[in-house]
């Protein structure tokens, strides 16, 4: 397995990014190809990707900045280059390849090796999340600060931090 910054996926076509996209989240959840888009347009230095040996795309983080300090619909759409807030909105896997530890792998190699090198620098990374799911990320660092204020699909999300 192999970890890049997402310079080097931005060469992908959008569609194979958009398939983990949307294999990852139901239809209401899912990032838009546009939204994609230009998260890479505007912030290709918060992409980060996962490979398999034979250089397919195996997994993403995609990302922008806020100046908030918690993760608003706000945040969810826009990018403030100079925010102290780095919100992470996907964190995907293709399905053959999930439950072996990659999605783990993606983030703790994002917050203790990517993340700090930021300029400038952020004070802490917020994601939201599924229930489900919180203990994954849990064991990568964050901490619950509850419900999440955005509403996005038919289920709550929980918003989670990591402080740096």
């Amino acid at each position: 397995m192999s970890l890049r910054n997402s310079l080097v996926t931005l060469n992908l076509p959008c569609i194979y990014r958009l398939e983990l996209e949307t294999a990852g989240y139901p239809p209401d959840e899912a990032a838009t190809e546009e939204s994609i888009q230009m998260r890479h347009r505007v912030a290709p230095e918060l992409q980060f990707a996962c490979f398999a040996a034979d250089d397919t795309l195996t997994g993403f983080i995609l990302a922008t900045r806020s100046s908030d300090d918690t993760l608003t619909h706000d945040a969810m759409t826009n990018h403030d280059a100079s925010g102290g807030t780095l919100c992470i909105h996907s964190v995907c896997v293709d399905k053959n390849c999930r439950r072996q530890g990659i999605a783990s792998a993606l983030l703790q190699e994002y917050l203790a090796h990517h993340t700090p090198k930021l300029q400038p620098p952020v004070a802490r990374v917020l994601l939201i999340a599924k229930k489900q799911l919180l203990p994954l990320y849990e064991k990568c660092g964050f901490v619950v600060r509850g419900p999440s204020e955005v509403v996005h699909g038919n289920d709550p999300w929980f918003e989670c931090e990591f402080k740096i």
